[in-house]
């Protein structure tokens, strides 16, 4: 289906809200919550690395690697399962080593499901499926017959009790909605799609994850008690209204909080707030430190995510697949490198996409798309913002203005080098630049972004850039 900016910016943060969620609980799993605000600390079951995403997301990631190819075979998924499995992963759910571990191919998977839901019947409704089911709902993005057939199918490979389905389902539904219509209700779509015997179940239990409060949700290794949790947190997190996308990080402090599975619970939560506030809603600092199994970063989550919604297809450009978007820009723009030094500040530098290929810093922050192979920086940030003058392309304009901000004043007080750069350094560049300026100085964000423009000979005007700059000066 055809999908707006904003709804290809919610699409990538249904898997970095899921791993950013999964990583911020990892620490926390099974022990006490945190007495002030969670951080991707590491640890936990797993002995995960700060940042570091767990098994929930490493599932989820074997669902995406199959539907970005633009397909959804319940079998190909079983198959990458298993091998997931054979790769001795630091930490499986119980119910999953039980199938994984006991079957010898992918058509084995399910059977074994089966099995064991029949010899544990009122104890195979975990919450292992519900974790990694949000790839599916991209695959399936504005099809509901689809999307619940196939939610139902993924699920059955490892967790064949109904209720486990069910959730997936309701789940996918809400993020299909999140994704396409942009707000947080979605799941009671979902509702009209059960089976009408299943109905009355749901409307209570979502009812009383409405009321709350999230701590009642406790322990939640059950699938429902799980979604309530994950619900709850966010439903109950109020919506800040100067930033509104402040809520994605908001709700996964509450999801984390209420304990217990606390890595499942905020993962769950995540990829539906990913998908209701978009990529662009995550700070830099956690995209950064976002890593994990089969050796990926933040930018390969979306290359998934992307290519899931789009049918397994790139752009014009050939992104996210191509590896180097080189020649696409320079049939776009000017190939001359542009690099310069910030007269306020010599350590960071501003350069165009030309520039940055041939200028090393300690942080790089790519404010356009990139490829993997473009340019060889291991510590690079690459930020989801659009050179447009339609404000409803960036609706998080603000909140990367300040937090980029915020950032580059961060790095460059502990001594590194930070290299800013987009195609051309013509707006996105500047308008990034004016807001560190802003917050270093003091300034107004239209004075350091004339500031900026004096030194940037190629800058020019993007009015939605300038008035969110001049908004600035109120946080």
């Amino acid at each position: 289906m055809s999908l707006s900016p904003a709804q290809l910016d919610r699409c990538a943060g249904v898997l970095l809200g899921l791993a950013a969620g999964d990583a911020l609980g990892a620490g926390y799993e099974f022990a006490a919550p945190p007495p002030g605000e969670a951080e991707m600390i590491g640890g936990g079951l797993g002995g995960w690395d700060p940042g570091e995403w767990t098994d929930d997301t490493q599932m989820a990631l074997c669902i995406a690697e199959e539907t970005a190819t633009g397909s959804l075979d319940a079998l190909a998924v079983a198959e990458r399962f298993l091998s997931w499995y054979r790769s001795g992963p630091a930490d499986v759910g119980i119910q999953t080593r039980a199938v994984l571990s006991s079957a010898e191919r992918a058509t084995e998977v399910p059977v074994r499901a089966a099995r064991y839901f029949e010899s544990h019947p009122d104890n195979s409704a975990g919450n292992g499926s519900l974790m990694r089911t949000a790839p599916v709902a991209l695959a399936h993005l504005g099809d509901d017959g689809a999307l619940l057939a196939s939610a139902m199918a993924v699920s059955s490979l490892t967790h064949a009790d109904p209720l486990a389905g069910e959730a997936c389902a309701l789940w996918c539904i809400a993020i299909d909605r999140a994704v396409r219509e942009g707000h947080l209700e979605g799941i009671f779509d979902g509702l009209a799609l059960l089976p009408r015997a299943r109905r009355s179940f749901w409307e209570e239990r979502l009812e009383e994850a409405r009321t709350g409060p999230p701590s009642r949700f406790t322990p939640n290794g059950f699938v429902v008690t799980a979604l309530q949790a994950a619900i709850s947190s966010i439903w109950s997190t109020p919506v800040p209204g100067d930033l509104p996308c402040r809520h994605l990080q908001d709700s996964l402090q509450t999801a984390v909080k209420v304990g217990n599975d606390t890595d499942t619970v905020a993962a769950i939560a995540g990829s539906l707030l990913g998908a209701r506030w978009g990529s662009s809603a995550l700070p830099v600092d956690w995209q950064l430190a976002l890593h994990g199994w089969p050796g990926y970063r933040a930018r390969d989550l979306v290359r998934l995510a992307v290519l899931s919604a789009r049918g397994g297809e790139p752009d014009s450009s050939g992104w996210p697949s191509a590896p180097d978007l080189t020649e696409y820009y320079e049939r776009t723009g000017p190939a001359e490198p542009f690099v310069h030094p910030l007269a306020e500040d010599p350590g960071v530098l501003l350069a165009n996409i030309a520039g940055a290929a041939v200028t090393e810093a300690d942080v790089v922050v790519s404010l356009c798309r990139m490829g993997p192979a473009q340019p060889p920086h291991s510590d690079r940030a690459e930020i989801w913002l659009l050179d447009s003058a339609e404000p409803a392309d960036n609706p998080n304009l603000e909140f990367i203005l300040l937090d980029l901000g915020r950032a580059i004043s961060r790095w460059r007080e502990e001594g590194k080098t930070v290299l800013v750069h987009c195609v051309q350094a013509e707006s996105r560049t500047p308008a990034v630049a004016a807001a560190y300026l802003a917050r270093r100085d003091g300034m107004s964000g239209i004075d350091a972004l004339a500031a900026v423009k004096s030194q940037v000979p190629q800058a020019r005007s993007n009015q939605v850039f300038e008035e969110a700059l001049g908004r600035l000066a109120r946080r």
